[in-house]
């Protein structure tokens, strides 16, 4: 007979088969923290010596419910259809009907594209949700009746239960969770029902995930989302571990449940994995109904195949035909030009807490050709499910005696542990794109060993944010082995303080075994910089690409992130508030001595603005502050931009090679193709146009032949990012005074800042300070038809994803373009134009450049979308459209049908889905609000609106709109619009701060 010693050290035990078997269950007493830790969000509730003792009970508890419960069976019908936005005009009776002498006690259905109109992104109509509802109750019959429903744009889950058996559903609860575009919005997504029936609990799940063929790994995260992110309050008022006192305890608690902590599972909806074969191969198997052929190369069974979703379920055989896509009113496969290739989007899967072979049996599994309303056909599947009903005075015998088993356990036990290794070095971390690896720790002692890891002192976490640990606690049985793994990502929050230096890539993680010892494991890693996750004003002020730049080059012209930056009528840059800078210390000559090169450095020589200083007083300024540049380093002139280049670049690329393509933002990106695009923009590189636009005809030939921010030159040479990587060995020429260089490879420099000078601000409070203006985008492509087409993500694939780019770009700044303690005052503005003008001059400059610079842009992108005539070339601008390739920018309707009330009605569609995509990354509340809520949704679109419609005439707004009012000043002359130059937070002419054509730099 094996000791208990014995018994506890035997290797590949599990922690509940240990509990169970030990005489000595009150291990667990001594893993839990030495004293209280309240203010330690991954502490764990202090043990007691009872608390102990329940988790051994509700081991055994659960090992003996046989004892206690009594099975039954119930009886569940599930369905899914993608109604393709139609209305309920035909009976569902084919659809519904079970031909077998057993009805359904409940009926689960799930609804895709159940509305497809654009005013169900904004305003949630139950209208279609009711239409459907009649429908089914319709078809079932008063024997019937609604238990509950969820709807999500256009997905809906509802449920019918028998009135017969609806006394057993109790405890209902609903979920959503949205996965379209960004990742945020409910066009994809999944609806959820969690009930208890009986004492079984059973979870229902309807999905949508993402579309076209090559978008399996993306459909493969939406799954994984959907899993991660459904969560229902769970009440549960008994509990069969429990004693009858404890479940009346119980009931006051409310804990979490994940979709998988359910007795029973079924997941269906359009899941849209299809068959990768071509199309003709296809239909000439489907001739001979050889299903089983086709799904061989489902790309489903592959991914669960793979691991890689739906790996838990379990799916019936399938033996009818694909049930995606036919002609509307058919049963014909799709005549149209795409030709999609008949597949298997539609299925019905199912997971089980008990896999025992009479745990779940799927009666039948099909489709029904009969229903010709959509484009997919409809798919049932009926189940017969195992249910339990527990009987509680037997229940009470069996924890009654487990109670008395415990009394005679009361040793003490230590921990004793080892790890792998204490010192983990990742090589070249980027931006977002995770490393992962695992240290191991190995339990030596005879009893569980508990770990967690704690933070260092006066630190509210145990590690920085760009590390993530999985797990941060947990238990390793005696002689039993455990992986940790490590994790580093840098995400927004972490980003700025490593792209700038302030704090290296190092950390010491503290890694606890309680009642032992500590272990220090170092991570540490080689950060690749990126432009994305920083400041505005920190990336205006890189003269280089971001991978270029170190802390060291710039060390005395830069100013931390962290520093309070006041910004006077002065000094467009502003000045920094510090009280132990020399050069700031008392002199306000060196203030105005600052505000001179800070504005001088905008236009690239000093000669460009006239700062109300005399010679004199300028002279006295250098002479007061000698002996303060003396003491502090020798600094060289800080090329400060107007806006980021890297937000030029990306603008720059879109605006001449997509203006024209259809649902630009408002379909995802690939992600390979955007991790490209940061890289360009990371170091400089030129876009492979090849790559990003798929077709060699795309690219117009001017602006292929356009020199482009870069690090090489069309012959290979290096450009001067390069040289000025390398302070002593060369610096930048400027015998031309523009401080850019004029060396053959200084050329795409010299372009790169006549786009960026567009958004340059005159200095404020000078003697031509006007009131806020916006002056009207004016279409440089008025004339180019958007002729109708549409074209799947493949074609455009790289316009969209630099698309995404932008996207994240904006929202990746540290602080948003229309700062966060202006966000409730710019809500308050939502429907005020003149004021919402107005708050522009109080934001930095370099927010209200970039704001200016993307809503003249957006404009331009809402005119070019719109606009008529005839035509395919815009040669002034080198942007070639294809023949039938220029499309309007969202709805694909044709250009002659777009005329009078339906061309502006097509303009306000467009705009108001681009303020409602772009205000949700351009004004973002201040960390802690609230969650965000449908009115303050709708109140920053409306903000965002007013600069992309045309102004109220009020107050001289209108004529500012004209373009032409405001003569011809500093940015008129240069760009050659008619926009004036205006001062503080005014709008320049927004042609000038669009991208220029070859012709049209300087």
């Amino acid at each position: 007979m094996k000791t208990n010693l014995e018994a506890s050290a035997t290797p590949d035990v599990t922690a509940e088969e240990f509990i169970a078997k030990t005489s000595n269950p009150l291990a667990l007493y001594f893993l839990q923290p030495e004293e209280n830790q309240p203010n330690d969000p991954l502490a764990p509730p202090r043990l007691d010596i009872s608390s102990v003792k329940e988790a051994w009970i509700e081991k055994e508890m659960r090992a003996r419910e046989a004892s206690f419960t009594d099975h039954q069976f119930m009886h569940a019908f599930v369905g899914t259809w993608n109604v393709n936005g139609r209305n309920a005009t035909e009976k569902l009776d084919v659809w519904l009907n079970v031909a077998s002498e057993t009805k359904p006690d409940i009926y689960v259905l799930c609804f895709q594209e159940l509305d497809l109109s654009a005013e169900a992104y904004i305003v949630l109509d139950g209208s279609k949700e009711e239409e459907w509802t009649r429908a089914i109750s319709e078809s079932l019959g008063s024997g019937y009746q609604k238990v509950a429903s969820k709807q999500l744009i256009g997905l809906l889950i509802i449920m019918f239960a028998s009135t017969e058996h609806a006394q057993y559903v109790k405890e209902v609860s609903t979920q959503s969770a949205g996965c379209g575009i960004m990742g945020m919005l409910g066009n994809k997504g999944g609806v959820s029902i969690r009930i208890k029936y009986k004492d079984s609990y059973l979870c229902f799940v309807g999905s949508h995930l993402a579309a076209d063929t090559s978008q399996i790994e993306r459909r493969n995260q939406d799954y994984q989302e959907i899993c991660r992110r459904t969560l229902f309050s769970s009440a549960s008022t008994y509990d069969i571990t429990k004693s009858p006192a404890s479940n009346a305890a119980l009931a006051a608690t409310n804990k979490l449940a994940s979709i998988f902590e359910s007795d029973h599972t079924i997941w269906a909806g359009d899941l849209n994995y299809r068959i990768a074969l071509p199309e003709e191969h296809v239909k000439n198997l489907l001739k001979t109904n050889e299903y089983d052929a086709l799904l061989k190369h489902d790309q489903l069974v592959a991914q669960r195949t793979l691991l890689k979703a739906f790996s838990e379920f379990e799916e019936g055989p399938i033996d009818f035909a694909p049930t995606y896509k036919y002609d509307v009113g058919t049963s014909m496969w799709d005549s149209s030009e795409k030709r999609r290739v008949p597949s298997y989007t539609d299925r019905i899967l199912w997971w089980s807490q008990n896999p025992s072979k009479d745990s779940v049996d799927q009666i039948y599994y099909r489709s029904h050709m009969e229903h010709m309303i959509s484009d997919h056909k409809p798919v049932s599947a009926f189940f017969k499910l195992k249910v339990k009903t527990l009987l509680r005075d037997k229940q009470a015998e069996v924890h009654q005696a487990i109670v008395k088993e415990l009394d005679k356990y009361e040793n003490e036990c230590m921990p004793d542990a080892t790890i792998s290794t204490s010192n983990i070095v990742f090589d070249d971390v980027r931006y977002l794109e995770p490393k992962k690896t695992s240290i191991t720790i190995k339990n030596t002692g005879r009893f569980p060993a508990q770990f967690r890891f704690k933070p260092k002192l006066q630190d509210e976490r145990f590690a920085k944010p760009w590390i993530w640990v999985n797990p941060p606690m947990g238990l390793v049985m005696p002689g039993e082995k455990a992986q940790i793994y490590i994790t580093v990502m840098v995400d927004n929050e972490s980003a700025s303080v490593l792209n700038t230096g302030r704090e290296p890539m190092e950390d010491i993680l503290i890694m606890h075994l309680e009642y032992g010892k500590d272990f220090f494991i170092s991570v540490s890693g080689s950060y690749i910089r990126t432009c994305f996750g920083n400041s505005l004003e920190w990336l205006s002020g890189l003269d280089r690409p971001v991978r270029l730049w170190s802390p060291a080059d710039d060390e005395d012209d830069r100013e931390d992130d962290d520093s309070s930056t006041l910004y006077d009528q002065y000094n467009v840059l502003g000045t920094k508030s510090s009280m132990g800078s020399i050069r700031d210390r008392d002199s306000q000559d060196m203030k105005q001595l600052k505000a001179v090169r800070s504005l001088d450095s905008l236009s690239g020589s000093s000669s460009s603005v006239e700062l109300n200083m005399d010679k004199e007083s300028k002279n006295k300024a250098l002479k007061n502050t000698r002996s303060a540049e003396k003491l502090a380093p020798k600094k060289r002139p800080v090329r400060q931009l107007s806006l980021p280049k890297d937000l030029w670049r990306i603008v720059d690329f879109i605006y001449k090679h997509g203006l024209l393509v259809d649902n630009l933002f408002l379909l995802s990106g690939d992600r390979p193709t955007m991790t490209y695009i940061r890289e360009c923009l990371d170091t400089g590189e030129e876009f492979d146009l090849s790559r990003l636009l798929d077709k060699n005809n795309s690219t117009s030939t001017e602006s292929s032949s356009q020199p482009s921010t870069s690090t090489t030159d069309a012959s290979g040479n290096k450009n001067k990012y390069k040289k000025k990587a390398n302070k002593k060995n060369a610096s930048l020429k400027d015998t031309d005074g523009d401080g850019l260089g004029t060396d053959h490879d200084g050329e795409d420099v010299k372009r790169l800042s006549a786009g960026l000078a567009g958004a340059t601000l005159s200095p404020r409070g000078s003697s031509t300070d006007l009131k806020p203006q916006i002056a009207r985008p004016v279409s440089i492509l008025n004339g180019i038809p958007p002729k109708a087409a549409t074209f799947g993500l493949g074609e455009n694939r790289g316009i969209h994803s630099m698309a995404e780019v932008l996207l994240r770009f904006l929202e990746s700044l540290k602080e948003p373009v229309v700062p966060t303690e202006m966000y409730y005052r710019a809500l308050e503005v939502a429907n005020h134009q003149q004021a919402a003008y107005g708050l522009l001059d109080l934001m930095p400059p370099v927010n209200v450049n970039v704001f200016v610079y993307v809503t003249s842009f957006l404009r331009e992108l809402i005119l070019t979308g719109g606009s008529g005539g005839s035509g395919n070339t815009s040669g002034s601008q080198g942007t070639t459209m294809d023949s039938g390739r220029a499309g309007s920018i969202y709805n694909g309707n044709d250009a002659a049908s777009i005329t009078g009330r339906g061309k502006r009605d097509d303009e306000e569609h467009r705009t108001a889905k681009l303020a409602s995509v772009f205000g949700s990354v351009m004004l973002r509340p201040p960390p802690g609000a609230e969650r965000l809520s449908e009115v303050e949704a709708l109140k920053r679109k409306e903000f965002l609106m007013q600069f992309l419609q045309e102004p109220a005439e009020e107050d001289g707004l209108g004529g500012a709109f004209g373009g032409g009012a405001g003569g011809n000043g500093a940015q008129g002359s240069q760009h050659g619009t008619g926009g004036g130059s205006v001062s503080g937070a005014s709008y320049s002419s927004s042609a000038s701060l669009l991208p220029k054509s070859e012709s049209e730099q300087p």
